[in-house]
Protein backbone atom coordinates (compact mmCIF):
# COMPACT_ATOMS: atom_id res chain seq x y z
CA UNK A 1 0.00 0.00 0.00
CA UNK A 2 -0.42 2.54 -1.63
CA UNK A 3 -1.39 1.81 -5.15
CA UNK A 4 -0.79 4.58 -7.72
CA UNK A 5 -3.24 4.14 -11.00
CA UNK A 6 -1.69 6.24 -13.87
CA UNK A 7 -4.59 6.57 -16.08
CA UNK A 8 -3.16 7.64 -19.76
CA UNK A 9 -4.00 8.54 -23.20
CA UNK A 10 -2.49 6.12 -25.29
CA UNK A 11 -0.88 8.50 -27.52
CA UNK A 12 0.87 10.19 -24.49
CA UNK A 13 3.34 7.56 -24.90
CA UNK A 14 4.51 9.28 -28.19
CA UNK A 15 5.97 11.89 -26.04
CA UNK A 16 7.36 9.85 -22.62
CA UNK A 17 7.78 6.31 -22.21
CA UNK A 18 5.72 4.05 -19.51
CA UNK A 19 9.02 4.01 -17.51
CA UNK A 20 9.61 7.64 -17.17
CA UNK A 21 6.10 8.06 -16.03
CA UNK A 22 5.98 5.18 -13.52
CA UNK A 23 9.25 6.44 -12.22
CA UNK A 24 8.21 9.86 -11.84
CA UNK A 25 5.33 8.60 -9.99
CA UNK A 26 7.09 6.32 -7.81
CA UNK A 27 9.96 9.21 -7.18
CA UNK A 28 7.01 11.65 -6.16
CA UNK A 29 5.30 9.24 -3.55
CA UNK A 30 8.47 8.08 -1.98
CA UNK A 31 9.36 12.53 -1.35
CA UNK A 32 6.04 12.67 0.10
CA UNK A 33 7.62 11.09 3.22
CA UNK A 34 4.29 9.29 3.84
CA UNK A 35 5.25 5.76 2.58
CA UNK A 36 8.13 3.35 2.84
CA UNK A 37 9.27 3.09 -1.08
CA UNK A 38 9.27 -0.81 -0.90
CA UNK A 39 5.10 -0.32 -0.01
CA UNK A 40 4.68 2.01 -3.46
CA UNK A 41 2.71 0.27 -6.04
CA UNK A 42 2.28 1.22 -9.60
CA UNK A 43 -0.15 0.27 -12.68
CA UNK A 44 -0.67 2.02 -16.05
CA UNK A 45 -3.89 2.08 -17.63
CA UNK A 46 -3.68 3.14 -21.64
CA UNK A 47 -6.96 5.05 -22.49
CA UNK A 48 -7.75 4.99 -26.12
CA UNK A 49 -11.05 6.79 -26.45
CA UNK A 50 -11.51 9.67 -24.51
CA UNK A 51 -12.13 13.43 -24.90
CA UNK A 52 -11.26 16.73 -23.63
CA UNK A 53 -13.04 19.92 -24.08
CA UNK A 54 -9.96 22.15 -23.47
CA UNK A 55 -7.01 22.52 -25.62
CA UNK A 56 -5.03 20.11 -24.69
CA UNK A 57 -4.53 16.80 -26.91
CA UNK A 58 -3.12 14.16 -24.01
CA UNK A 59 -4.20 13.19 -20.96
CA UNK A 60 -2.15 12.00 -17.96
CA UNK A 61 -4.24 11.41 -14.28
CA UNK A 62 -2.89 9.60 -11.16
CA UNK A 63 -5.10 8.39 -8.82
CA UNK A 64 -3.30 7.54 -5.52
CA UNK A 65 -5.35 4.58 -3.43
CA UNK A 66 -4.29 4.75 0.06
CA UNK A 67 -5.48 3.64 3.33
CA UNK A 68 -7.80 5.98 5.11
CA UNK A 69 -7.15 7.60 8.22
CA UNK A 70 -4.89 10.45 6.85
CA UNK A 71 -5.44 13.93 6.90
CA UNK A 72 -6.75 16.56 4.20
CA UNK A 73 -3.60 18.19 4.33
CA UNK A 74 -1.89 14.92 4.02
CA UNK A 75 -3.40 13.89 1.24
CA UNK A 76 -2.33 17.33 -0.35
CA UNK A 77 1.01 16.87 0.39
CA UNK A 78 1.00 13.76 -1.33
CA UNK A 79 -0.90 14.64 -4.30
CA UNK A 80 1.38 18.12 -4.57
CA UNK A 81 4.42 15.61 -4.02
CA UNK A 82 3.50 12.95 -6.96
CA UNK A 83 2.64 16.58 -9.09
CA UNK A 84 5.97 17.82 -8.99
CA UNK A 85 8.02 15.05 -11.06
CA UNK A 86 5.31 15.39 -13.55
CA UNK A 87 5.10 18.90 -14.29
CA UNK A 88 9.07 18.87 -14.77
CA UNK A 89 8.36 16.12 -17.66
CA UNK A 90 8.47 18.83 -20.67
CA UNK A 91 4.69 17.46 -21.94
CA UNK A 92 3.42 18.87 -24.76
CA UNK A 93 -0.30 19.85 -25.10
CA UNK A 94 -1.47 17.44 -21.82
CA UNK A 95 -3.78 17.71 -19.26
CA UNK A 96 -2.04 16.78 -15.86
CA UNK A 97 -4.13 15.79 -12.63
CA UNK A 98 -3.74 13.69 -9.39
CA UNK A 99 -6.18 13.15 -6.90
CA UNK A 100 -5.81 10.81 -3.87
CA UNK A 101 -8.32 8.19 -3.04
CA UNK A 102 -9.17 7.12 0.80
CA UNK A 103 -9.21 2.73 0.62
CA UNK A 104 -11.90 1.98 3.91
CA UNK A 105 -9.01 0.54 6.16
CA UNK A 106 -11.51 -1.99 8.06
CA UNK A 107 -12.40 -3.75 5.08
CA UNK A 108 -9.36 -3.94 3.00
CA UNK A 109 -7.61 -7.36 2.92
CA UNK A 110 -4.25 -8.01 0.67
CA UNK A 111 -2.24 -11.02 0.11
CA UNK A 112 0.95 -11.66 -1.52
CA UNK A 113 3.34 -14.67 -2.44
CA UNK A 114 6.49 -15.68 -1.98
Amino acid sequence: MPNFIIEHSESLLEQVSLEILQDAVFEGAKNSGHFPPEAIKIRTEGRKHFRLHGQQKDFLHIKGHILSGRTDAQKKEISQAVMLPLTQLKLNSVFVSVEIIDIHRESFVDFSYS
